[in-house]
């Protein structure tokens, strides 16, 4: 259950011209309901180690220690949220954050084309960095991938559906391509793909790294047909989905038409049956 989200959260729900002391309560909130419906599917759920959690400590360093405590497996996030070149939260300090909650995985996202060489070189350093950092002290490292298309690319492909279903799968073969050969990731968050361009992920991605899919907060039909398609292939271990799960309960919630115990229902009911469909 990924709720690491910090400024799309605050733009998909309160708006960001909202008072920052707001968004910070109105945040921390979002995030113990969302873990609180976790919670309701994992106490029922037989393969407990399955099921894990992704948060940022910003708002959610109290869930992060609860959920050690539980023995829960935690992802741990350590990009500054919604800038488009990789930054720490806690710049050099981010190992020493790291230890603080002793995390299953840490995890970094990186919006990584190609095409941008400079931006690239800056981002591979920190890459390089972390991952060193990661080896030395036996953390897993989770790298989340996304691909934005440059101005460029969209001037070729002509809008952003064509250069998903014509071009993304190229520039993200070329991304994970160049960004191995500076650090080891033991598992890749991706968007999805039909079987044949996982078939080509396959070929660039090490032997010894796996995959989970990523939501990217489309539709429900869409990413379970993205699940769908996933499941079948042994390097493709789970999925980690959220906005499509949590949004429009928290929404929901926030404009006072349903209870926080319902919120916290209508996501444990989405969650289980995303679960409920990798497993059938």
């Amino acid at each position: 259950m990924p709720f690491d989200h910090r400024s799309s959260l605050i733009r998909d729900s309160i708006g960001v011209k909202t008072n920052v002391a707001v968004q910070k309560a109105t945040l921390k909130l979002f995030k113990e309901i969302i873990y609180a419906a976790f919670l309701i599917v994992q106490k029922k759920y037989p393969r407990k180690n399955d099921l894990a959690i992704l948060v940022d400590e910003k708002y959610g360093a109290a869930i992060l220690k609860d959920a050690k405590k539980r023995k829960i497996k935690i992802c741990y996030t350590v990009e500054k949220s919604g800038g488009k070149e990789l930054a720490f939260e806690y710049g050099n300090s981010f190992g020493a954050h790291i230890a603080k909650f002793q995390p299953d995985f840490v995890k970094v996202l990186v919006r990584y084309n190609p095409s941008n060489k400079e931006i690239n070189k800056r981002q591979l350093k920190k890459l390089k960095r972390l991952g060193e950092f990661c080896e030395k002290k036996n953390y897993r490292l989770l790298l989340e991938l996304l691909v934005p298309p440059t101005k460029n690319d969209l001037a070729i492909a002509g809008s952003l559906a064509a250069f998903d279903k014509n071009y993304r799968i190229k520039k993200t073969v070329d991304a994970i391509g160049e960004i191995k050969k500076a650090v080891k990731v033991d598992v890749w968050k991706m968007e999805g793909f039909d079987k044949s361009n996982w078939r080509k992920i396959f070929k660039v991605v090490p032997e010894y790294s796996k995959i989970i899919v990523l939501g990217r907060g489309e539709n429900e039909k869409n990413v379970m047909k993205w699940i769908m398609d996933a499941k079948i292939f042994s390097k493709i271990i789970g999925f980690a989905v959220g906005r499509t799960i949590f949004l429009k309960p928290l929404l929901e919630y926030h404009k006072k038409r349903v209870s926080k115990k319902r919120a916290e229902e209508l996501i444990a009911a989405d969650f289980s049956k995303f679960v409920k469909l990798w497993n059938s």
